[in-house]
């Protein structure tokens, strides 16, 4: 694992020197007027990353990331810049992903739009006490999401989402088949944001409720509800530290399938990648303190518990998910405080390398 650590921490401080993280070209902008009034009038910036990961359950990832950040309207000097992305990525246990996204802020910060799609075939586990172990299964993917906001009154937005997965689940287990299977929501979402910097926030406030309603009326295989609640708090300590203090709860209630049941992981909480956790609902907690400690550089430590339960009123001490590490960015777009970074966290018997383009805790 060391000389895992190692290699990996070599090839991002290799890697972010070729990052593509800059400004349009100006020389070459005024030699071409079309290229100058499209970037300078945008303000087009690009950051890019390289990501060879590592987890027990996967194995080595290796993908690329590129993000596009513009303003939509150059004339709104209110709107946040807007984001537009892709990634594409193959890991060494033969699972391989491809997506394209957006948000998009427009007309003073009044509207908010995401967009993405994109496909996978996953190849994980899990944890099935009965059987005394782990089981794998592959899952093929197929997901379009779209969501809307409007802000209503002050920092406060109301908007809908609609989101489509089809998923073919393959057990490896003797005697079962696939099954595909489509599901399908429509859902409310409420946030309430008050950040003063959308990718990298060192004040203010970030809230989320987003509801999802799987019925068969618009081409769900289950009826079920899925309710998702985050609430961030970012602290500035000084111009160069930050404190961000966040708690989740992720509910499904009604039939829920396996697909639609959460897993302990990724941002809540770092340092669980092996599925074992997993149930209808999860809850976390998790504070990060952030410090740039030197020019465009700075480092991030963190952790948080979590739990994985089908009730809240199974929730025990004894059972508590500890999870911590710590990590390193580097600011890529200064003009927007937009961070590229490597996190390396450990969970109770687990553990995983994130790399990443901006800071954890924001828009998803």
């Amino acid at each position: 694992m060391k000389k895992n650590l190692l290699l990996i921490l070599s090839f991002f401080f290799l890697t972010q020197t070729f990052c593509l993280a800059q400004e349009p070209d100006k020389e070459n902008a005024e030699a071409d007027t079309t290229k100058q009034t499209f970037w300078k009038k945008h303000n087009v910036n690009f950051a890019a990353v390289p990501i060879v990961n590592y987890d027990p359950a996967l194995g080595w990832n290796m993908a690329a990331l590129v993000n596009a950040f513009y303003k939509l309207n150059p004339q709104d000097t209110i709107s946040p810049l807007s984001m537009a992305g892709a990634m594409v990525g193959y890991t060494t246990n033969k699972s391989w992903y491809w997506a394209l996204y957006t948000k998009m802020y427009f007309d003073e910060d009044n509207y908010r739009l995401t967009l993405a799609y994109g496909d996978a075939s996953v190849n994980f586990q899990y944890y099935d006490a009965g059987y005394g172990g782990f089981i794998d299964f592959n899952s093929l993917h197929d997901i379009f999401i779209i969501e809307a906001q409007r802000r209503v009154y002050k920092r406060w937005y109301l908007g809908a989402k609609y989101f489509n997965q089809k998923i073919l689940t393959s057990y490896d287990i003797e005697g079962t088949e696939a099954e595909k299977q489509n599901f399908s929501h429509i859902g409310f979402v409420i946030s309430h944001d008050s950040r003063d910097f959308i990718y990298n926030p060192h004040s203010g406030d970030y809230m989320n409720f987003k509801t999802g309603h799987y019925r068969d009326s618009w081409g769900s295989a289950y009826d079920f509800d899925k309710y998702e609640f985050d609430f961030t708090k970012f602290f500035g300590l000084s111009k160069k530290e930050v404190i961000a203090a966040r708690v989740t709860a992720l509910i499904a209630t009604g039939d829920v399938p396996f697909e639609g049941q959460y897993v302990v992981g990724r941002d809540d909480i770092r340092g669980y990648t092996n599925g074992k956790h997993r149930a209808d609902q999860v809850y976390n907690i998790q504070g990060e303190y952030r410090w740039n400690f030197y020019k465009k550089w700075g480092m991030v430590a963190f952790g948080g518990i979590a739990t994985a339960v089908n009730s809240p009123t199974e929730i025990k001490f004894k059972d508590l998910l500890p999870g911590g590490g710590i990590g390193l960015r580097y600011m890529a777009i200064p003009s927007e405080k937009i961070n590229i970074g490597i996190d390396v966290a450990a969970g109770q018997d687990d553990w995983g390398l994130y790399f990443r383009i901006a800071e954890t805790f924001g828009d998803k």
